[in-house]
């Protein structure tokens, strides 16, 4: 099994924890450039990255229930971002959702590589 589904998720993750730091960080420096939305939505990311990390390593053994979280984690969390950033009354500061772009092409290219039939050759045959 190809290891680019990892390191996308990994990734993800590491964006996750940057954006709950610049979060942190921002309530103390700025606080007017973040809101109760922000904290909600950083935390919650960085919890699905978390998972997401666990669903790419069973992923490597062939799982195919991992498989399929990741990739309606993939399709649903760009679809979820694209919204966001196109949303003209959202919530959310445009730094964040700056980095939700970024966060939503990880995605997309995870989506992508899990699509590849090279990446569908490597599960465990269904019973």
């Amino acid at each position: 099994m190809t290891t680019t589904p990892l390191r996308l998720v990994q990734l993800f993750t590491a964006l996750s924890a940057a954006l709950l730091a610049a979060t942190a960080i921002l309530s103390r420096t700025d606080p007017g450039a973040v809101n109760g939305v922000v904290w909600i939505r950083a935390a919650g990311i960085l919890l699905l990255s978390l998972l997401s990390l666990r669903w790419a390593a069973q992923l490597r053994r062939g799982s195919r229930g991992a498989y399929r979280r990741l990739l309606w984690v993939s399709i649903a969390g760009s679809l979820g971002i694209a919204a966001l950033a196109l949303l003209p009354d959202s919530p959310f500061p445009l730094w964040f959702r700056i980095e939700q772009g970024a966060q939503g092409l990880v995605l997309l290219a995870l989506a992508a590589t899990l699509l590849h039939p090279a990446t569908r050759a490597g599960l465990q045959p269904t019973r």
